[in-house]
This record gives C-alpha cells, structure tokens and sequence, in this order.
C-alpha cells in the first residue's frame, strides 16, 4: 500500500511545494495559479510538476490539465490535513524522513564521474576470474615511514630474486608471513595441513581487498607486480592466470583423498584407480553409481556426487580451470588438485549478469567497499577548495608536545591540552578551536598499536577535518542543491499522505465491519454477487473511494481554495 502511495506522490509531481510554511513567490511574468489556504503555487510551479508527471513520463493514462489540477489541489488539502493534525511532528515520521535523507545525501557526498569509473571498473573485473600467487611482509597499517621505507626495500629484495628466476613458491615459503604459505605437520590436536606456498584460489571483483585486487587485474599474466600495500603490509601478486568468469556452477563429482603425508606407492594406486574409473564413464557406466561406490568424498557421495552451487573462489584452481573446459553434462578427464584427484561433472553453470542486471548490485557494494572513499576523497578535497579551507599549521604542531602514548591505551587525558584554546582551522562560516579537536582527540581514542604521535595527530585530525567539512555540506543540501530539496519534499509529503489516507480511508475501511456491511446493502446493485463475502474484495475498494470523496469533499470545505483558470490555457502541452 506504501508502494501504491508513493507512486500516486510522483504521479502528481508534488516537488516544489512546501506545506510548512514555505510560500513560492510569484511575479508579474509568474503569476498564482493556486492558492490553498495561505499557500501559493505559480503557474511554472504547476506547469513543471504537471509536465513531469503527465508530459514527459510513460502514464498510462494521460491526463488533461483539469483533470490534473483537481488531483493536484486534492493532494495539497490531504498533506495540509496531516500537517494540521501534526503528524509530521510524530517520532516515527521524524525518523523515517531521517533514513530517508541519509540515504539521499550520500549520493550528494561522493563524486559522481568516481562512481561511474568505479562501477566500469567493477563490471569489466567481474568478468573474468584471476589466479594469482602472493607474498605478504607485515607492516602496521600505520607504521612510521622509516618501518614502512624497510620493509618495502626487503619486498623489492625478494622481487628482484623472483624476477630472475628463482620459484615464486619457494621464495612464499621462506619469506612470506602469510601463514597458508608453509603448512604444517600433524600434531596431536589437528592433523596435517598442505602449504599453499603463496597459491590463492581464483578470484574476482569484491573478494579481495581493493588494493589487493588491482593489482591482480592490472599485472599482465606471467608477472609480477610492484609491492603492493594494503592494511595488512606489503604483497607481491604474481598471476599466474585471467580466465573468462566462471559465474557460478553446479557440479558432481567422484574424489579419492590424498591427505599430505600420503606416501608414494598411496598416490600411485590413487592415481590409477583414478584412471580405471574414468574408462568406466567412457565405456558408459552411470556416473551417480561409480559415485557411490568409489567417491571418498561421502558428504556429496550420497547425492550422485553433486555438491552445493559454487563461485570461482570457493574451489581450487585445479577444479575451476577443469570447469572451463566442460559444456553443461560433460565429464572431465582425472583431475589432480592439492586435495586429490577428481572426475567432474558440470551439471549447469550461470554465467555473471549482464551491466544493466548487476548494476544495483555492484553499487551497493562499492559503496560498502573500501574504494566508496575514492569518491568521498574527491569531494573533500573540492569542498576544501570551494569553502577555503585555512589551518593555523603551529596551532596543529601544539598537538604533538601534549599527546602522549597514552592515547594508544584510549587512556589520554583532554586535560593535558586544557591551555590549547586557539583558532585551529576555518572554512566557509565554520570556525574550530584547538579545544574542539582535543574534544575529538579524547572522544574517538581506542586501544591500538603505537605508532609516531606526530604520524598519529595528523591523521586523526585529517580525519576531522574531512567529518566536519562533509558534515557541513550535508547541512546545507537543501540550501545548496534545490532538486535535493524538492526530492525531500517528495519523500516528506509522500509520507504524510500515507499516514493520514491510512488514518482516514484504509485501515478505516477495512476495521469498521459493521458501516462496510450498511454500505453493501445500501449499494448492493452495484456489485456481482448477492453475499457480503463474495464482494468483500469490491466491497472494501468501493467503500474506500467513497470515504475518499467524502473525506475530500470536507477539506475542501475546510480550506479556502482559490484557482485562477483564466491562466490555464498558458500551459504548454505540447
């Protein structure tokens, strides 16, 4: 039903027209077309929602300018009664204007040409999946320079040595602090685990972090990348293979195990034994009851082999390169991988959406994603400049003599900073003092590992800045953008007029049993059968459009209106 009101809200346009008190001026050239109340509507006011709504949207039927005028003054009297009856002063309503407002200012907040290349970016990776080997060297995320400075130089080392022929694998193993790298023996808690040796699965867009992932679609296969940094430290990708996306597949498949300590006359009969089953699917035994009686995989055994729908990075690339050579109900030759040997079966695969299909999708998730801030870092820095963002630099330098170490314990005290009362930095009509960012100082500490106090005050109060100044702009939306205030106008009166018509004709209608009844009985010619049941569903509607109208009837004679319609014929509906 909210749905339905909604669409009736953007039907009529109503996007210029404050209910709360704002007045839309008139001029000899723009005269009042409408006046409700003490509110005023121009004609170009009117002209401008009745042509978005009638002229140059898809309706399925069309309105005349009357017709549409008497809509439109109907809806203004319904959101001036919910207005008179405060319902926009109840906490619900408040709240749900609120999310409604957040929502629509983020996309004032980043920047639009950003979104657009990211969106690109995303769709084009999405469709192929990348296979890639890493060495990860550690280093806190907010290190001092000269750590930061040794532990790429040690990269660089590696690099080097990879560059000129010595295993990427082996080098993972030796150096790489990425732990899957090198395995480990069984012991008595747990039993042996296969080092990976720096070997990731294959991956595609949004699976791993975004620094991470460029590098991997940005490095020709065969190569190495330059050291990479991420919030982890420092990565070398090398990438081994770029295949086409898999999307995602649904197999069966017959597995025998080779755990790590597997001896070698094991592997050997697991490798023919391997190969005697494969003949048999080539001489045509049934592929469901070699699964049974050979699979020591028993969880996907007893389902004919077939395993739960996967994407490309839930598998091992062995399995997913396999994939890739199969058309749907074809059956792959043996198949090593580091778990055993395989015979699949690709049972369907669904390819990746088209753009228009992944489009939402793919929005929503960048804006969840860590390159949502490329767009906000973009607009700061524009915003710096278009309100002249100016910072007392020794005011700041104060900071580094009265923070201590004891911030990374959330332990610092703001009295410590009690003589810092200066004017820190200003933009626009905004002015904060150095006591506003010991404020922020003392309110956002948290436990953390320690790094250069100088390194930490500039970062923290980077990050200040950008709050405030995002901040102010999101104040001044409605100020600043005039199609950001009409759109919350929208939302604003579309909301009240669901509550009051909810108030007035539907929950009205469908509670009252005893004036429904009356009101089919007193109209029983109207409707197809001669019991109240049989017509409930016409009953119910019918006695909504005449609450309706009366409920209208009423407020029109509540409410002076007054229409100018000597001006209609100016209306341009070409």
């Amino acid at each position: 039903m909210k749905k339905h009101i909604f669409s009736v809200l953007f039907l009529l346009g109503a996007i210029a027209f404050s209910i709360q008190g704002f007045v839309v001026g008139s001029t000899p050239h723009d005269p009042v077309l409408i006046r409700v109340a003490d509110h005023e509507i121009s004609l170009s006011e009117f002209e401008q929602v009745y042509r978005k709504s009638n002229l140059e949207s898809v309706v399925a039927e069309p309105k005349t300018v009357e017709e549409y005028l008497e809509m439109y003054i109907d809806f203004r009297l319904k959101v001036l009664a919910a207005v008179e009856a405060g319902l926009d002063t109840n906490p619900g309503f408040i709240s749900e204007l609120d999310g409604y407002r957040n929502q629509l200012a983020q996309q004032y907040l980043v920047d639009h040409e950003v979104t657009d290349r990211l969106l690109e970016e995303a769709y084009e990776r999405s469709q192929y999946d990348v296979w890639v080997s890493h060495i990860l060297l550690t280093v806190n995320e907010h290190a001092p320079p000269a750590d930061t400075l040794e532990v790429y130089n040690r990269m660089i080392e590696i690099r080097d040595r990879a560059v000129a022929g010595e295993s990427f694998s082996e080098l993972a193993i030796q150096y790489s602090d990425d732990p899957s790298a090198k395995g480990q023996e069984a012991t008595q808690h747990q039993p042996a685990r296969r080092g990976n040796s720096g070997a990731l699965p294959f991956f595609t867009v949004f699976n791993m972090v975004y620094p991470f992932e460029t590098a991997a679609y940005n490095t020709p296969v065969g190569e190495i990348s330059m050291p990479v940094r991420t919030s982890f430290g420092y990565h070398l990708v090398k990438v081994h293979d770029r295949l086409p996306a898999m999307g995602q597949a649904r197999v069966a498949h017959i597995m025998l195990m080779t755990p790590p300590d597997t001896d070698d006359s094991e592997l050997e009969e697991k490798e023919q034994k391997i190969q005697a089953i494969h003949q048999k699917i080539l001489d045509g035994a049934d592929f469901a009851e070699l699964t049974a009686e050979h699979s020591e995989d028993r969880q996907s055994a007893s389902r004919g082999g077939e395993m739960p729908p996967f994407a490309s990075n839930r598998m091992v690339p062995q399995f997913i390169k396999a994939i890739h050579q199969l058309e749907e109900g074809d059956v792959s030759g043996p198949v090593r991988s580091d778990f055993g040997w395989h015979i699949i079966k690709l049972i369907e695969r669904t390819p990746p959406p088209s753009y228009e299909d992944a489009y939402a999708d793919l929005r929503n998730r960048i804006q969840r994603d860590i390159r949502s801030r490329l767009g906000q870092e973009v607009v700061v820095e524009r915003l710096k400049k278009e309100y002249d963002l100016v910072i007392d630099q020794k005011a700041l330098e104060a900071f580094y003599e009265v923070v201590d170490d004891s911030v990374f314990s959330a332990e610092w005290d703001i009295e410590k900073a009690a003589l810092l009362q200066d004017l820190l930095f200003q933009f626009s009509s905004e002015q904060f003092t150095q006591h506003d960012f010991a404020e922020y100082l003392a309110s956002s500490q948290t436990r953390q590992p320690s790094m250069e106090i100088k390194h930490y005050v500039n970062m923290v109060f980077e990050r200040f800045v950008n709050q405030e100044i995002l901040a102010y702009e999101d104040s001044i939306l409605e100020e600043k953008y005039p199609e950001f205030r009409m759109i919350m106008q929208e939302y604003h009166d579309g909301i009240l007029l669901f509550e009051i018509t909810d108030q007035k004709v539907w929950s009205k209608a469908t509670s009252d049993q005893e004036a429904l009844m009356a009101f089919f009985e007193e109209n029983a010619e109207r409707f197809s059968w001669d019991d109240f049941e049989g017509n409930r569903g016409a009953v119910i509607a019918e006695y909504q459009n005449h609450l309706e109208k009366q409920w209208v009837n009423k407020l029109r004679e509540r409410f002076d209106v007054y229409v100018d319609r000597s001006l209609l014929h100016k209306i341009n509906t070409d």
